[in-house]
């Protein structure tokens, strides 16, 4: 096989992997029945592990515009899983919280992503997971690096 297709393939296969990823995850977070939005639970997953965060830093932890973010916290902070709460070091910003009420919802999208994640990697050692990890991390730290997304179009 030549380097060209090789390379095509592996695109192909992590584009194809990742759609298929988020298909499961968000299928397991509807039949879970949590009252949000896949977009609502990863925001509010990124969120607390970040702790105390900027809105345009989560949006881009997140890789999404801000506006879609503010209408993803919106809904969080109606509900009471958020609060937004002005930066101390630049008043012009706000700090999105995590609320103690989201902890039981925080549990259960876990529960729910870790058991959709055993049925990807079944077939997986614990090494091969870890292997996978880096490789897909190396891979986004020279994608990044490069500015690789800009020259798409």
């Amino acid at each position: 096989m030549n380097k060209q297709l090789n390379d095509d393939a592996i695109g192909f296969q992590l584009v194809t992997v990742a759609r298929l990823m988020r298909q499961r995850f968000e299928a397991a977070l509807a039949d879970a029945e949590l009252n949000m939005t896949p977009g609502e639970a990863r925001t509010l997953m990124m969120a607390d592990r970040l702790g105390a965060v900027r809105q345009n830093e989560l949006a881009a932890a997140l890789s999404i515009e801000p506006m879609s973010l503010v209408a993803h916290l919106d809904k969080l902070e109606a509900s009471g899983m958020i609060e937004r709460q002005p930066d101390p070091t630049d008043r012009r910003s706000k700090r999105v919280h995590v609320t103690s009420r989201a902890r039981p919802q925080l549990k259960r999208i876990a529960r729910v992503l870790g058991q959709a994640r055993e049925g990807t990697m079944q077939d997986f050692s614990s090494e091969d997971t870890a292997r996978l990890h880096d490789y897909l991390q190396r891979m986004g730290r020279n994608l990044s690096a490069t500015g690789a997304g800009s020259d798409q179009g």
